[in-house]
Parts: structure tokens; sequence; C-alpha cells
């Protein structure tokens, strides 16, 4: 979520020169200032605007002044005219943090995220000790899916702002979607310690909790949030989602049920319905519903996927590799649809396009000895026999390799 807040002393000490006017306008500015502050803080913010362009027009060459007025008009949802004021403030000083910041939010908040990140990165440039410059930007970054981009400066965030709540959660998703799953229950945790009431952060925990295996720890999380707030769908479909992780789909998909019922929209709902449907053998009941999902939202990257197994299940291997290449123009750092894909591929006989998608598998996942092994096949089949031999030979090194790992763990186990 993303909020328009008081701007921060900026990284640059604005020096007046009193040449560029007379003492006595330069007195008046002055006044005008602090009239216009005065009034802001009282929660008058048009009374504030005018006092603040009126010191526009005795200094039009001040960074700082056109921000103010860019930020009031902001407050007063007259953002195409901040915008302007906020691109003015930067041709004067393009080193002027929160001019920066407050038109990377502006962008944000027209959604045009390709405009708003980079004068978030900008404002984190000139002032990078920030924290809300930090912050929003690894919003932005997660909300875009550049998630690596995002756990630098959510790192960066928490650091100079240890005990803010919204952070950490912030942090757990870009800690969840780069793979580090024990990192992002952590974080979750750790969001939910410091504000209880934050209902988005324990949804994310609990789901994590249930992900690791704890599903009943994860479904006591889901329980205090509908305590507080009845109502919640994603705490509804995540006791759905216990139960799929216990394995009693029968309650998962009554559970999901009752969810669309409620909201036959919700596009998530869906998808988990027609996992439950697809756990339990009801291939048709499954696509229609995973279908469903992806007409309600066609960048749910995990009902491509899923689609593209049941098809798979099916036999039918070309809607399979069209589900997957979906799933990895949504998600390209996605290495078991990347599998799927050049599986589905060397079945359909494409094998110089299996043979793409594989590497593009090993290169996100180097230890998967499946990969290797559907690579050997397809090289085989493509006539490179010393190819096909060392795919092979990686393969079951790497198969080797888990059966020792396995090892080591069952000699750790009481």
């Amino acid at each position: 979520m993303r909020y328009w807040q008081r701007r921060r002393p900026g990284c640059l000490v604005i020096v007046l020169s009193l040449t560029a006017f007379s003492l006595e306008a330069w007195e008046t500015v002055t006044q005008l200032e602090s009239r216009a502050l005065a009034l802001e803080k009282k929660g008058d913010a048009k009374g504030s605007l005018s006092l603040w362009e009126q010191a526009a027009s005795l200094d039009p060459n001040s960074a700082r002044i056109q921000d103010q007025v860019g930020f009031l008009l902001a407050v007063l949802n007259q953002r195409d005219q901040a915008i302007r004021h906020f691109v003015r403030a930067i041709e004067l000083d393009g080193r002027y943090a929160p001019a920066h910041y407050h038109l990377g939010i502006a962008y944000l908040l027209d959604q045009d995220p390709n405009r708003g990140i980079p004068e978030l990165e900008a404002a984190v440039d000139c002032l990078p000790d920030n924290f809300d410059y930090r912050f929003y930007l690894g919003h932005a970054l997660n909300d875009t899916a550049h998630y690596s981009e995002a756990l630098v400066q959510l790192r960066a965030a928490t650091a100079l702002s240890a005990a803010h709540s919204e952070a950490w959660n912030q942090l757990g998703l870009a800690l969840q979607n780069t793979g580090r799953s024990s990192d992002a229950l952590d974080a979750y945790g750790h969001a939910v310690k410091l504000d209880p009431a934050n209902l988005d952060a324990r949804n994310n925990y609990g789901f994590m909790l249930v992900s690791s295996g704890r599903a009943d720890d994860g479904v006591a999380q889901f329980s205090q949030i509908l305590k507080l707030d009845p109502a919640n769908t994603m705490a509804r479909v995540n006791v759905g989602f216990a139960n799929l992780q216990k394995g009693n789909f029968s309650a998962a998909e009554t559970q999901f049920r009752e969810v669309i019922n409620s909201d036959p929209r919700l596009a998530i709902a869906h998808y988990d319905l027609g996992v439950a449907l697809k756990l339990e053998d009801q291939l048709d009941a499954a696509t229609a519903e995973l279908k469903h999902a992806l007409e309600l939202d066609s960048t749910l990257e995990e009902a491509h996927y899923t689609l593209g197994i049941v098809y798979w299940q099916r036999g039918d291997f070309e809607q399979a590799a069209r589900e997957m290449k979906a799933a990895v123009e949504i998600n390209p750092n996605d290495p078991d649809a990347y599998l799927m894909l050049g599986s589905a591929l060397s079945r359909k006989g494409d094998f110089d396009a299996a043979e793409l998608a594989l590497r593009s598998a090993i290169r996100l996942d180097p230890l998967n000895p499946g990969a290797y092994n559907t690579l050997g096949e397809v090289l085989k089949h493509k006539g490179d026999i010393e190819g096909s031999r060392r795919a092979f030979a990686e393969g079951a090194r790497n198969i080797e390799r888990k059966n020792r790992e396995l090892g080591r763990m069952l000699q750790k186990s009481p």
C-alpha cells in the first residue's frame, strides 16, 4: 500500500541568493513559508497551498517551493498539476531528493511504475539513508515482480527502521519470491510481532508456516485474523490451503467453494479449488476452475503451470507447452516451469526449443537431476551422443549428491 507522507528534509541545503530579489521580498517569502507551514500543520491544505503559490511567484527558481506546491496539490488530489510542479522542481535542481520521491509516488498512483520507479531510485541515490525512499522503492519493485532488486532496498529499509512492521512484511515477500523461504518466514514473523494488527503480514506468516509443513500453526494464525476480521477472504482461502497441505482435499474443496460463493471473482480461490479437484483426480472440473481463474487474472503463473500439468496428465502436450510458456513469460525465474516446458516440447518433437527450455531450467536450478536426464534424451534425439552422455552423467551425479545429503539428514535425526 502506498501513502503520501509528509516529506522529510532533502539531501541538499538550498542557499538562496539575496541578489535574486530584494531583502523585502526575501522577508516576505520567509513569512509566507512560516504561515504556510502553520496552516499545513493545522490540516488546512488549501490555505497552505495558496501561500506557497504566493511564495513561488516571489521566488520562481526555488526547487523546494515548487516541490511544496506539488505536494499540496497532490494532497488535494490534483495529481496532474502536482506532477508538473515536481518536474519543474527537478529541472531547477536535479539533486533535490524530495521532488524525485514525490514525483515517483505520483507516477505510481497513476499506475505508471516505468516512470515512478526511476524517480524513487533517483531519490535513493540522492539520499540513501532515508527510510521512506528505500521502503517505497522496495514496495514498488515487489509490486512489479522485481523481487531481487526489492530485496536490496528492503534490507536497507529495515536496517534504517527496524520497528516498521510493513517493511518487514515487504521484505518477507521479496525473500519468499527469491527462494529464501526460511528467511521469509522469519521476516513475516517479525512483522507480526511488531504489529499484531498487520493482518496482511499475519496472513503471509501463516501461509509460510503451512508451506514449511506447520499447517496447524498456520491455521492458528488464520484463526486470529478471522477473529478480528471475519470477512477476511485471504485468511479463509489460506485455511483451505492448509487443508490441502494436510491432505484433506475434501475439506479444502468445501472451504474454497464457500469463499467463491461469497466472492465469485476471486481468482486465487478458483485456482486453489482447481488444485484441490486435481488432487482428487477430477481433471475436467479442475481444468474448468483453472481456466476460470485465468479468465479473472491471466497473470497467475501458478494457474498456468497447474493447468499445464493437467494437460500433461491427459497427454495433450501441445496445450501443456502453451501453458508452460505462459508461466515462464510471467515468471522467467521458475525452473520447474522451464523443465515441464522442455519436457512437453520434447514430447511434441520440437527438440531445439526443448533444449533451450531445459538449459534454462538447469541454469536456474543446476542441481535438479530431472532437467539433465530430460536434456540427455533430447540431445540423443538430436544426434548429439556425447552431449547426451554428459547430461545423463551430470544427472546421475546430482542423484548421488541428493542421496548423500538425505543420508546425512537421516543420521542427524533423533
